[in-house]
C-alpha cells in the first residue's frame, strides 16, 4: 500500500470526520449506543482544522486512490499527542505507526523532549499501539463525563 503523510487542508475536514466515525463505531463498543451515531456536527471537523494551524499540528495519511485513511494531532507547545485515528478498514497495516513517527517528528522538530497523550482504559486496541511504540503509564488519570458516559483516562508519557 502506498501511503502519503501531509498537513491538512480545509477540504479535508469532512474525511478527517468519516475516519473518527468509522474508528469510533468500531473501537469505542464501551461507550453503546454513542459510538453508534456522529458524535460531532460537520463544522466541528472544519473549526478542527482551523485550530490545528501552526504551531500545532494536524497530519492525514492518504493511501494510493488519494482517500484520507487516518489523521493525528499534536499540540506541541504542550508535547500533546492529541489524536490519532485510522479507518478501521486500514487497520494493522502501519498507517498508524506511519502517523505516530511523523507525529513524533513534528514534536521534536519543535524542541519537545517528552510527549504524552491521554486514552480511554477501555480502548485496549489503542493502549497496545501506544505501549509498543515505547509510551509508558505515568501514574495520572484524568477523567471526565462524555455525554453521561463516566471515562477515566490514563495519561501515557514517551521519551522523543
Amino acid at each position: 500500500m502506498s501511503l502519503t503523510i501531509r498537513p491538512a487542508v480545509a477540504s479535508d475536514a469532512q474525511k478527517i470526520g468519516v475516519v473518527f466515525d468509522a474508528a469510533v463505531r468500531e473501537g469505542w463498543t464501551y461507550l453503546g449506543d454513542l459510538a453508534r451515531e456522529p458524535m460531532f456536527p460537520p463544522d466541528e471537523w472544519d473549526k478542527l482544522v482551523a485550530e490545528h494551524a501552526p504551531p500545532n499540528v494536524l497530519l492525514v495519511a492518504i493511501n494510493e486512490l488519494h482517500d484520507v485513511i487516518g489523521f493525528t494531532a499534536v499540540h506541541p507547545r504542550e508535547g500533546e499527542m492529541f489524536l490519532l485515528f485510522v479507518h478501521p478498514e486500514h487497520a494493522g497495516h502501519g498507517v498508524g505507526r506511519a502517523l505516530l513517527d511523523a507525529a513524533h517528528q513534528a514534536l521534536r522538530v519543535a524542541g519537545c523532549r517528552e510527549a504524552f497523550l491521554y486514552t480511554h482504559e477501555e480502548n485496549e486496541r489503542a493502549l497496545t499501539v501506544y505501549e509498543a511504540a515505547g509510551y509508558r503509564r505515568d501514574g495520572s488519570v484524568r477523567e471526565s463525563d462524555f455525554r453521561g458516559v463516566r471515562l477515566r483516562e490514563p495519561r501515557l508519557v514517551k521519551p522523543l
